[in-house]
């Protein structure tokens, strides 16, 4: 009784990450094209990264997240420039990407 139980979480938790990764692709994609501000963006990342269950992986996320919204404000703000914005996300997401494998 307890291992269906436990399996029922597990494919639970499987398919929240599959599901916020398929809304992160298409969300992403709207960043990058301008009908969503990056700010939006991350905001919403942090939120649905945070309802999905405790993990190291989503600790990380979350931190990737937080500092990419810090720059994202900034540089809605006018205070990076986009390419600014671009390297700083670049080099964000490449390190916590290591990080993760």
């Amino acid at each position: 009784m307890a291992l269906g139980f436990l399996g029922g979480c597990a494919s639970h938790a499987d398919e929240s990450v599959e599901a916020f990764s398929r809304w992160h692709d298409t969300a992403r994609r709207q960043a990058e094209n301008g009908t969503l501000q990056w700010s939006d963006f991350y905001q919403q990342s942090f939120d649905r990264l945070a309802a999905l269950s405790p993990s190291l992986q989503q600790d990380t996320q979350l931190e990737k997240t937080v500092l990419l919204l810090s720059h994202a404000r900034k540089f809605e703000a006018r205070e990076l420039t986009p390419q600014q914005f671009a390297a700083e996300r670049a080099v964000i997401e490449t390190q916590l990407a290591a990080r993760l494998r």
